[in-house]
């Protein structure tokens, strides 16, 4: 699945990434894969997950899973 994640901050300054969603770590956070196989990891904006160890962190990760992989 590819993933254009759009605009986003690091030290103050914008820049757009595009790549290929290949992991999720949890119902807030993605690996993204671009296209000079660099890998991110990507923790999106407004979104507050539970944890894995929390209670539903499981069933969120797998929302997000099916959101970005499928």
């Amino acid at each position: 699945c590819f993933f254009g994640v759009g605009t986003f901050a690091i030290a103050g300054e914008a820049a757009t990434l595009t790549g290929r969603v290949v992991g999720v770590h949890d119902g807030d956070t993605i690996t993204v894969l671009d296209a000079a196989r660099t890998q991110y990891k990507i923790r999106l904006a407004g979104i507050d997950a539970p944890e894995l160890k929390q209670a539903f962190g499981n069933a969120s990760q797998q929302n997000l899973f099916d959101l970005a992989l499928r």
